[in-house]
């Protein structure tokens, strides 16, 4: 027997479980997704996408290593995924069809040629659905209230919910340019990203071994980086 839930008990446990945002999508906003990465093409029969969310530390920014940034980026995948796991595997002992969204890895889809990956669902096209913020013109999504600074999950499942209105501000000024032009591989053109192109310069291995994050150029830069709320770019 299926329980009710309601959009605001998931969205009290995700938070409980330390999460910073947590808003819901429809299933029916999602009817441009690409063939094969649609909510339904996980769990048949969906109806709702929980998108989860938790602020990346600006501070990690300032920090000449790239170090820190890649540790912090890599506990806060860690984190989300734990955090929609554990409410998936609470929703399903309720009855309901619950599948948790990778944060990072793995791919669904890899393109070796290309370096281009996909997973199976596009957070942060799932955020702008469940009205957590838009896209800006480096391809990041940017919340009112962290800026460009948030990491993402989801959970799909088969439970009508409530969803969030849209965000309706405004995150780049038309005439901006400034992450295009200082992207070191010129990999963006304001609508979509070269993955092989970002990834010559994004992702390096150490001499060690190690894989490190080196470059943050596009998400430091941008103005939004920290917030929008109360500047300008704030719709009225």
């Amino acid at each position: 027997m299926i329980k009710t839930i309601k959009a605001d008990e998931i969205k009290s446990r995700v938070q409980e479980l330390g999460a910073d945002l947590c808003q819901i999508a429809s299933v029916e906003r999602f009817a441009d997704a690409p063939p094969g990465f649609h909510p339904a093409d996980i769990v048949k029969g969906c109806h709702s996408v929980v998108v989860v969310a938790t602020r990346f530390p600006v501070s990690t920014l300032s920090v000449s290593s790239p170090a820190a940034y890649t540790f912090v980026r890599n506990k806060l995948a860690d984190k989300i995924d734990s955090i929609t796991v554990q409410v998936a595997a609470e929703l399903e002992t309720l009855g309901s069809c619950a599948v948790p969204v990778p944060s990072a890895d793995p791919y669904d889809y890899w393109d070796d040629n290309r370096r281009h990956g996909q997973g199976i669902l596009s957070l942060k096209h799932a955020a702008v659905r469940a009205g957590l913020g838009q896209i800006g013109k480096n391809t990041l999504l940017v919340n009112e209230k962290f800026g460009n600074m948030v990491w993402l999950g989801a959970i799909v499942l088969d439970q009508k919910l409530e969803p969030d209105r849209l965000a309706d501000y405004q995150t780049c000024l038309p005439d901006c340019k400034i992450c295009l032009e200082a992207c070191p591989a010129n990999a963006l053109d304001g609508v979509t990203i070269e993955q092989c192109k970002c990834r010559s310069v994004s992702a390096r291995h150490t001499a060690g071994g190690g894989g490190v994050y080196s470059c943050n150029i596009c998400r430091r830069i941008c103005p939004n980086h920290n917030g929008i709320k109360g500047n300008s770019l704030v719709s009225q």
